[in-house]
């Protein structure tokens, strides 16, 4: 039998074999500050009409902004951005919005200007779970810059993972 901390830290590990998209979520509260966060809790939930599901905590400065209505960019980074998302992770850039450049997109929504890609999307519902948001959105804007996109994968960035092709078997 094992311990709960025990089956917390398996839950962990499991987790952490999820390869996930990192992105960073931006938005303009009410009073014109700007907020960005990393996120690897990003999901399409539909393609007609196109939507979006994102996970924000509770403590996440963007959290009391996501309210119907509200508008964000989830910006899918590129391979060789590793730097971004460390920034936009709980502020470890003291000024991302000053390192980072970014610029103005669909709804006056700030999007990065050198990320792989960005959906501009407006919250419809939002649900809480233990300690999160549950945000679904509706996409009302997106933009493809570039192919290769940073992905996270056993607590480590990864931008050189190479697609298998159709058929393929094995390992790469």
């Amino acid at each position: 039998m094992t311990t709960e901390e025990d089956f917390a830290q398996s839950c962990v590990e499991v987790m952490s074999r999820i390869a996930a998209s990192v992105a960073v979520l931006t938005l303009e509260d009410p009073d014109g500050v700007m907020h960005g966060m990393t996120i690897t809790s990003l999901t399409s939930v539909a393609s007609e009409p196109p939507a979006v599901l994102v996970c924000v905590g509770n403590t996440a400065s963007s959290h009391p902004f996501m309210v119907p209505g509200q508008t964000f960019a989830a910006n899918l980074l590129a391979a060789d951005q590793t730097p971004y998302s460390i920034g936009f992770s709980w502020g470890k850039s003291e000024h991302p919005f000053e390192d980072f450049p970014w610029k103005r997109a669909a709804g006056n929504t700030p999007v990065l200007t050198e990320a792989a890609a960005h959906m501009v999307c407006e919250v419809e519902q939002v649900t809480q779970y233990h300690g999160s948001a549950v945000v679904m959105a509706k996409v009302i804007d997106c933009c493809i810059h570039k192919d290769e996109t940073l992905v996270y994968w056993r607590r480590a960035y990864h931008g050189d993972l190479v697609p298998v092709k159709e058929g393929t078997t094995g390992t790469w």
